[in-house]
């Protein structure tokens, strides 16, 4: 025979466990989000940092480029004069 008071504690002590593991749940539901968007904006930096790589090698070169037209320029003038 089951007694009455036993009865009851074992039902408030399975809501509690049932509480528990809904909130442990929805805990690790929220970090499993917080490391993912975390991972997303690390792949968006990692692009942009890419991008701009990209561009600074470029600015590089059209500057390279500038300074040889420079030369030239100043090769055409000096056998002008």
């Amino acid at each position: 025979m089951v007694w009455p008071s036993t009865q009851s504690l074992t039902m408030e002590w399975s809501v509690f466990e049932i509480s528990l593991a809904a909130i442990v749940a929805g805990l690790g539901f929220a970090l499993k989000l917080v490391f993912s968007r975390a991972d997303n904006q690390e792949r968006r930096l990692t692009t942009l940092e890419t991008r701009l790589a990209v561009v600074n090698e470029r600015t590089i070169e059209i500057f390279h480029r500038l300074e040889r037209i420079e030369e030239k320029l100043d090769k055409l003038l000096t056998k002008a004069k």
